[in-house]
Parts: C-alpha cells; sequence; structure tokens
C-alpha cells in the first residue's frame, strides 16, 4: 500500500464542511469518490485539519493508500477531472509510512479576509466576511499582537468543543491591508501550531470589534486572559476564512 499526500484547495461555500458526513456534502466525501473513480478501489483519507460550512482552503494537506501504481504525478490531473469543479488536487508526493496529516505538522496557516465597503462587492461576496463601517486596520494589528506565544485560549474557543487543553501556541499573527477589485480588504492572517474549535473566527469577531472603536487593546487581552467565551463578541461570518498553509518543518518556504 503506497501513502500519497497531496494538497487539496476548495471553495468551501456549497459543502457542509471538509470532513465526511450523513446529512450532507463534505469535501472529504467528494475526494473519497473520486478516489475510488480513480483507483478502482475505496481509499479513505486523513487530513491536516477540519473546516466547517463555507470555509475554503488553499493549502489543505492530505494522505490516502492505494495498491493502484498510478505515477504520482499524475495524480493531480487523474483526480481534478473526475472532481467537482469547487475542489482541486494542487499536488502530490509519495509520503513515508510514518508521515500522518495531522500529527506531522509543525503548524497551521488561515488567513481571514474582511471586505470593507458600505456596499459589498459580489465578486467578493463568497470569498470574504463583510463589515460595512470603517474599521482602523492599524488598532486591530496592535490589539492581535497580544496573543503571541504560548497561552490559554479557552475564551476564544466555541461551545461543543471536544473536551481537552485549549492551551496553543500563536507563532506570528499580521493584520494587514490590500485592495482586492478596487476594494478595501483586511486581512488577519494567523499561524499557530494547532487551533481550537472556531477559534480564528472568534478571534476576528473580536477584531473587528477593536477595528470599529468599541474594544480597546486592553480590553481584548482583558478578554484573551478571562478564558470566558460568554463574555466575547460573536465569531466572524465563516466564508472569510481559508486554511491557506500546513507547514511540516521549520522553513517559512515550507
Amino acid at each position: 500500500m503506497r501513502p500519497i499526500a497531496f494538497v487539496v484547495a476548495y471553495d468551501g461555500t456549497d459543502w457542509h464542511g471538509f470532513q465526511r458526513q450523513s446529512n450532507g456534502q463534505s469535501v472529504q466525501g467528494e475526494l473519497e469518490r473520486a478516489l475510488e473513480e480513480v483507483l478502482k478501489h475505496p481509499a479513505p483519507i486523513v487530513a491536516a485539519g477540519r473546516t466547517d460550512a463555507g470555509v475554503h482552503a488553499t493549502g489543505q494537506v492530505c494522505r490516502f493508500h492505494t495498491t493502484n501504481a498510478i505515477p504520482v504525478d499524475k495524480v493531480p490531473l487523474a483526480l481534478n477531472r473526475v472532481l467537482d469543479a469547487s475542489v482541486r488536487v494542487r499536488s502530490a508526493r509519495e509520503a513515508e509510512e510514518d508521515w500522518h496529516p495531522r500529527f506531522s505538522a509543525r503548524s497551521r496557516v488561515y488567513r481571514y479576509r474582511i471586505e470593507n465597503a458600505a456596499i459589498g462587492n459580489p465578486l467578493l461576496r463568497r470569498m470574504t466576511g463583510i463589515v460595512r463601517e470603517p474599521v482602523n486596520s492599524a488598532a486591530m494589528d496592535k490589539a492581535a499582537q497580544t496573543l503571541i506565544g504560548s497561552r490559554d485560549f479557552a475564551a476564544w474557543q466555541s461551545a461543543g468543543s471536544p473536551l481537552g487543553p485549549t492551551v496553543r501556541e500563536v507563532k506570528k499573527i499580521a493584520v494587514r491591508q490590500r485592495i482586492v477589485f478596487n476594494c478595501k480588504i483586511v486581512e488577519v492572517e494567523i499561524e499557530a501550531n494547532a487551533f481550537l474549535y472556531q477559534m480564528v473566527r472568534n478571534i476576528v469577531g473580536a477584531l473587528i470589534e477593536v477595528g470599529r472603536g468599541n474594544l480597546t487593546e486592553s480590553d481584548f487581552e482583558t478578554l484573551t486572559q478571562g478564558l470566558d467565551r460568554t463574555k466575547c463578541p460573536p465569531p466572524a461570518m465563516p466564508q472569510g476564512l481559508c486554511l491557506t498553509k500546513v507547514r511540516y518543518s521549520a522553513s517559512p518556504s515550507d
């Protein structure tokens, strides 16, 4: 059985999340359907992480095993011929037997895009959250830096999370502005060793309130230290979130 790793991108708008489920179509289910069609045998996959309904990825990492002799460089083309157009395999490689997409990962990188406009651009509606009032991205970035390091992120974990430790290490976080389709986009990029359930969306929801002037940097830090999710603002909407990278070494280029 050959272990093969692959990187997948998807528009999560019309999927009920990444993980296979009984009550809706999932990205995992679509990938496994395509794999069985190409390989002529079932090929369950494991992934670096799960994304919720409406959340996207450009750098999700998965693995499957196969007895098929298909050359690894042909895997993306073969799968993309039969996959739904919203899911694309970007690359594939032979993997080591003891390599695991989730447990071998050193960190994950997520990017959240906010369209900051009174009237939303329809070209951006599937890929950004929208905030209609002007936001101060510099204030957001300053507050975000208080999250750097290893700490308890219980305040930024949504209800329904699996029981377990809530300490995580945020390695990098940055808030910056870009212009896309002549629209102001505020991007929040965060890299951590691992994430709690809806952690990024919850953090972004509070940073938006900082940007609006409703929370100060000190308020934001107090919420983190308070460890009480019920005291925090609601999460940002799912469509602005994208898993962009899973790192397996200390190299920034990995």
